[in-house]
C-alpha cells in the first residue's frame, strides 16, 4: 500500500482529534489496518522442526515421561548406564594400551629369545643402525634396547627374561655403575609409556648408541 493513503488517514484522525471530535472506532480500526499492511510489518511464517528434532522432542519427552512415572528405575537405570559408559571406555583404553604394548614388545620379545640361544646383540644393533639412516628412530631405538638388552646379559649384569620391564632390569642392574647409567638414558627414550618420554631424533640415537658401545667394551 501507499503511504499517501495511510498519511491521508493519520491526518484525517488527527484533525478530528485537534477539532474535538474523537475518531471513531472504525477510523482507529482501518489507520491500524493501514499501518500494519506496511513490509516492514509482515513476518514470514514459523520454520517447521526438523525430522531430527521431531525425533529428539519424542525421545525427550519419553525419557521425561518416564523419569516422571517411574523415578526410582529411573535412577537405577541411570546409574547402571553410566557404570556400562565407564567400562566400555576403560575396556577401549586398555585394548588401545595392550595394542600399543604389543606393537613394541611382541615381535622384540620374540626376537630376543631366538638371540639369547647365541648370545649376540650384533643383528640388533646393526638393524637399529638401519633403521636410524632411514629416519625411523622410534624403531631404531627399540632395536638398539634389545641390543643393549643381550649386552647386558653378556656382561652379566642382568639376566634377560621377556616378562621383565625395564624397570626390572634397571633394579636388577643396580648395582653395575656402567650398566644402570646406560639403562637410564633408555628409560626416557625407549619405553613408550614413559612419562615425559623425548621423542627419539638423530641426536638421542647417536648418545644412546654410544653408552651401548661403551658399556659393552668389558663384554668383548
Amino acid at each position: 500500500m501507499r503511504r499517501g493513503p495511510v498519511i491521508a488517514a493519520l491526518l484525517a484522525a488527527a484533525t478530528t482529534a485537534i477539532a474535538g471530535d474523537a475518531p471513531s472506532a472504525d477510523a482507529i480500526r482501518a489507520a491500524g489496518h493501514a499501518v500494519l499492511k506496511r513490509p516492514e510489518f509482515r513476518y514470514a511464517a514459523p520454520r517447521g522442526k526438523s525430522f531430527l528434532e521431531d525425533i529428539w522432542d519424542a525421545f525427550s519427552g519419553g525419557i521425561a515421561g518416564f523419569a516422571k512415572e517411574h523415578p526410582t528405575l529411573f535412577v537405577w537405570l541411570f546409574a547402571a548406564l553410566c557404570v556400562a559408559l565407564v567400562g566400555l571406555v576403560a575396556h577401549i583404553l586398555w585394548t588401545l594400551r595392550m595394542a600399543r604394548q604389543a606393537q613394541w614388545q611382541d615381535d622384540t620379545a620374540a626376537g630376543l629369545d631366538a638371540a639369547m640361544l647365541r648370545g649376540d646383540p650384533a643383528p640388533f644393533r646393526a638393524r637399529a643402525v638401519a633403521h636410524a639412516a632411514a629416519g625411523r628412530f622410534d624403531e631404531a631405538v627399540r632395536d638398539l634396547y634389545a641390543a643393549l638388552l643381550l649386552t647386558l646379559d653378556r656382561r652379566g649384569a642382568l639376566r634377560y627374561a621377556s616378562h621383565k620391564a625395564l624397570l626390572d632390569y634397571r633394579i636388577e642392574a643396580a648395582r653395575d655403575a656402567g650398566a644402570s647409567r646406560t639403562l637410564d638414558l633408555f628409560a626416557g627414550v625407549y619405553h613408550p609409556g614413559s612419562f615425559g618420554r623425548r621423542p627419539p631424533d638423530r641426536s638421542h640415537f647417536d648418545e644412546l648408541i654410544r653408552a651401548l658401545d661403551a658399556v659393552a667394551e668389558p663384554a668383548r
